[in-house]
């Protein structure tokens, strides 16, 4: 778990789980928005039939990942409690704010915990609230997929289908739509939402060059050294200090 000597302190960072969930993630996500925008617009790029099932097996694979696989392997390591909110990322939010403007110091956010070889906290504010937004975007397209998949999906004889297309009916009128108009609205829009995260979590956060060790980690053998990560701050505290 930990190499350490006088100028070294490498840990592990992110888990052979999870840099695979991550992997499924960009896979899985990149075939969703290619098949479902060749099926939305009628490119001609792919048959329907081929790009509707490239769909839906993608669609498989990502609520998977997001729904299952994700949240156990934060469980199973413990580290659920670093996906909160808590006030001291508000504090590394402004911090990284006035960074921005005024070029003050940027916070160290990536907090491990020396006694107890393992990080406190290892994500950056804004990723945070990219996750949020993430899983906010992905009920939406569940929800809406469901429907525009089948309006007779019903497993163990709740009629899901229905459920959702009695509230989508009650809420279009006040948009001048159509229950399925508004589950296709709503598909698209969380579509475009993916988009955006993609290229807020990528362009604005992952490709600061502060963070490339974190990017290698990720994407190589899930290790990083602690002593020239410019975010890191390490700590001591004793099980009672919790």
């Amino acid at each position: 778990m930990k190499e350490k000597d006088r100028n070294r302190m490498v840990v592990t960072r992110h888990t052979t789980l999870e840099r695979l969930t991550h992997y499924a993630n960009i896979f899985s996500l990149a075939g969703l928005l290619v098949s479902g925008f060749v099926v939305y617009l009628g490119l001609p790029y792919l048959q329907y039939s081929d790009a509707y099932a490239i769909h839906i097996i993608s669609a498989a694979v990502f609520l998977a990942n997001n729904w299952i696989v994700i949240p156990y392997s934060a469980i199973a390591d413990g580290r659920l409690l670093e996906y909160w909110f808590m006030p001291s990322d508000f504090r590394r939010l402004w911090a990284v704010i006035n960074n921005f403007f005024t070029g003050s110091e940027y916070p160290r956010y990536s907090i491990y915990d020396e006694r107890k070889r393992k990080f406190r906290n290892r994500l950056h504010p804004v990723t945070k609230l990219l996750l949020y937004s993430h899983y906010a975007a992905l009920l939406v397209a569940t929800v809406t997929g469901v429907v525009l998949y089948s309006t007779a999906i019903a497993p163990m004889g709740v009629n899901i289908s229905g459920i959702i297309m009695t509230v989508l009916d009650f809420a279009a009128p006040a948009l001048t739509l159509s229950g399925m108009e508004l589950a296709r609205m709503l598909h698209l829009a969380a579509a475009y939402w993916f988009i955006i995260e993609v290229v807020l979590h990528a362009g604005l956060v992952q490709l600061d060059p502060r963070k490339f060790q974190h990017v290698k980690s990720m994407f190589i053998d899930g290790r990083e050294d602690l002593m020239t990560d410019p975010t890191a701050e390490i700590i001591n505290m004793l099980e009672d200090d919790e």
